[in-house]
C-alpha cells in the first residue's frame, strides 16, 4: 500500500473515497466496496489531524483509532493508496468549488470519487453531494454515492463513529464488533509496572495507551498483538484487566491496562515494544478481593473463561476482512 501525505496524482484507474473515516467502520467500508467495483485501484483520502481537532479542539471526541491503526486496517482491507491530507485552518476555509478543484481535480486526479450520502466539504461545510456532483460532472469525473449503513442492532439509526464511541464507553463490545466488522482495539507501548502479576503466577504486560478511548473498568477476554513495522508480528489469546487494582489499595486513581498472554511465557520481551489490545468480551467488572490469594484464584477462573471465548472465529475478527474485488488480484500488499 502506498501512503501519500501531499497532493499528487493518484495512480491511473484509481477510485478515491473521501471522508474523515474515524474508526474505519462498516459504513466506511461500504464506500471502499463501491470504489472496488468502479476501478482497479482504491484510494482512501482522509485528513490528518482529524478536522474536529483543529476546528473545535475543546469539543473534539476521542478517536476510535490511532493513525498507525488506521494505516494497518487499510492494509488489511487491501486499500491501494492511503492519502493523508494535512488539515489546517487554511484548508478548512477553502470554498467548496475551490476545494474540489484544488484537492480532487488538480491534485489527486482520481478516475472516480465515492462519498457517503451526508458528505460535507469546504468552508463552513457548505458543500454537499449535489454541489460535488455538479462540479465533478463538469470535469467528467464519475461520482458514486455509497448506501447508508444502519446499526446492526437498530435498523432505524445510521451507523456512525459517534454511535460506536457510545457503545465502547458503555462496554457493549458485541455491538461494537458488529459495527466495526472487527474487534475494537487500542494501541500502546508496554511499560514497567508494579510486577505483582509475576508473584501471582500471571505475568502481565502493562500497556500505556494514554489518549485512547477505553471501555469500562473490568476484566476482558482479549487478543494481544506485538507490532513491528506497522503490522502484527505475533498474536496471543489473552485476558486483560482495566482498572486500579483495588485489592492492593495503593491509592491509584487512573486505570491501567494489564494484559496476560494465555499459555505463553513472554518474560521481558515486550518491554518498550508497541502492542495492540483487542477487546473481545467483558468477563466481569473490577472488584476488590480480601487477599492476593483470592485474587489469584479469580484470575485463574478468568483465564479459563477467556480460553473458552477466544475461539478461532473470535481470533479471526481481530483483523479486517479484505475488500471484495471483481476479479481475483493481489492489491494493497506492498
Amino acid at each position: 500500500m502506498k501512503v501519500l501525505r501531499q497532493l499528487v496524482a493518484l495512480p491511473p484507474d484509481t477510485a478515491a473515497c473521501v471522508g474523515a473515516f474515524d474508526g474505519l467502520h462498516r459504513g466506511h467500508i461500504a464506500l471502499l466496496e463501491v470504489a472496488a467495483q468502479l476501478a482497479p485501484a482504491v484510494a482512501l483520502v482522509t485528513f490528518d489531524p482529524h478536522p474536529a481537532q483543529i476546528l473545535a479542539p475543546e469539543r473534539a471526541p476521542p478517536l476510535l483509532q490511532s493513525a498507525s491503526q488506521r494505516e494497518r486496517v487499510c492494509r488489511e482491507l487491501g486499500v491501494d493508496v492511503l492519502v493523508l491530507l494535512p488539515f489546517d485552518r487554511e484548508l478548512a476555509s477553502t470554498e467548496p468549488a475551490a476545494f474540489v478543484a484544488r484537492v480532487l481535480l488538480s491534485g489527486l486526479a482520481p478516475a472516480a470519487v465515492v462519498v457517503g450520502p451526508d458528505f460535507r466539504f469546504g468552508a463552513g461545510r457548505r458543500g454537499g453531494v449535489a454541489e460535488l456532483q455538479a462540479i465533478l460532472q463538469g470535469a467528467e469525473v464519475p461520482l458514486a454515492i455509497a448506501p447508508e449503513i444502519a446499526c446492526p442492532d437498530d435498523p432505524q439509526v445510521k451507523l456512525s463513529s459517534t454511535r460506536i464511541r457510545g457503545a465502547v464507553a458503555a462496554g457493549a463490545l458485541a455491538s461494537v464488533t458488529d459495527m466495526l466488522g472487527r474487534h475494537y482495539a487500542v494501541e500502546g507501548v508496554v511499560v514497567r509496572g508494579a510486577a505483582r502479576g509475576r508473584t501471582l503466577g500471571f505475568r502481565t504486560a502493562n500497556v500505556d495507551c494514554q489518549g485512547a478511548l477505553l471501555p469500562p473498568r473490568g476484566v476482558y477476554a482479549a487478543v494481544l498483538s506485538e507490532l513491528e513495522g506497522g503490522r502484527a508480528r505475533r498474536r496471543w489469546p489473552a485476558v486483560a484487566n482495566l482498572g486500579v487494582n483495588p485489592t492492593f489499595q495503593d491509592g491509584r486513581e487512573e486505570a491501567i491496562l494489564e494484559v496476560h498472554a494465555l499459555d505463553a511465557e513472554l518474560g521481558e520481551a515486550l518491554y518498550d515494544r508497541p502492542v495492540e489490545v483487542a477487546f473481545v468480551e467483558r468477563l466481569r467488572p473490577e472488584q476488590r478481593f480480601p487477599d492476593p490469594e483470592a485474587l489469584r484464584q479469580q484470575i485463574a477462573r478468568d483465564a479459563a473463561s477467556a480460553r473458552e471465548l477466544l475461539t478461532a472465529d473470535a481470533l479471526t475478527r481481530v483483523s479486517a476482512t479484505p475488500l471484495t474485488r471483481p476479479q481475483a488480484r493481489r492489491t494493497g500488499a506492498t
